[in-house]
């Protein structure tokens, strides 16, 4: 049984996120959006120019997590980068994996648009969560990521972001979770990969995600 575990998991790693899925960008169901522009969240993930050396601008079907985290504030972190963000007072919602150079690496994205003040306080308990989330898993030594060491060159008011450790499907695993917001719309990311991930990358790719996003409540 864990070698079947272990093979799906790994489906899941080398390949983009999910296993014989469809391609292409989907976005969360969400109610008629009331400012002009925030209709426009499912297109802006299509295609990302200037990505990281390394990353494949053609975006793919939303990022899968590998397993679901016990702890809550990990559920909530990777079910935002999975394109299932904090519902309250949301406008439109998108996510899309870009796949990478390195063996399993991948950067899953969830873009999230909100009215008035909600991405701010969305932020805040994202924030929080990643904070909380120390350990990742679902309760065998198989599916297990820990740590919050803080990740380099990302931080201030609206972002943060923290590097997991461990195993998938008992195979060494990597990952870097970060949170940002722009206006209001709310960014989640995950880069992850067999390998370490570089944190530079990851916070090149941050940068890119909130200048591409910043038009969408203009």
């Amino acid at each position: 049984m864990r070698i079947v575990h272990a093979a799906v998991a790994g489906c899941l790693v080398l390949a983009t996120g999910a296993c014989g899925g469809t391609d292409g960008v989907t976005h969360a169901p969400a109610r008629v959006p009331h400012r002009a522009g925030v209709g426009r969240p499912p297109m802006v993930l299509g295609r990302m120019d200037g990505l990281p050396e390394g990353f494949f601008s053609h975006a793919r079907a939303p990022w899968r997590p590998p397993f679901r985290p016990r702890a809550r504030a990990c559920r909530l972190l990777f079910d935002a980068a999975a394109g299932r963000p904090p519902r309250e007072g949301l406008s439109g919602a998108t996510a899309a994996t870009y796949q990478g150079a390195h063996a399993g690496e991948l950067a899953g994205v969830g873009v999230a648009v909100y009215d008035g003040g909600e991405a701010a306080g969305h932020l805040a308990a994202l924030r929080d969560a990643l904070s909380r989330c120390a350990t990742a898993d679902d309760g065998t030594p198989y599916d297990r990521l820990t740590g919050r060491t803080p990740l380099p060159g990302i931080g201030g008011p609206d972002a943060a972001g923290r590097a997991l450790t461990g195993k998938v499907g008992g195979y060494p695993y990597r990952m870097h979770v970060v949170v940002a917001r722009s206006g209001h719309t709310l960014i989640a990311l995950v880069h992850a990969g067999l390998a370490a991930p570089d944190p530079v990358r990851t916070a090149e790719l941050t940068r890119l995600l909130v200048r591409e996003v910043g038009t969408l409540d203009a």
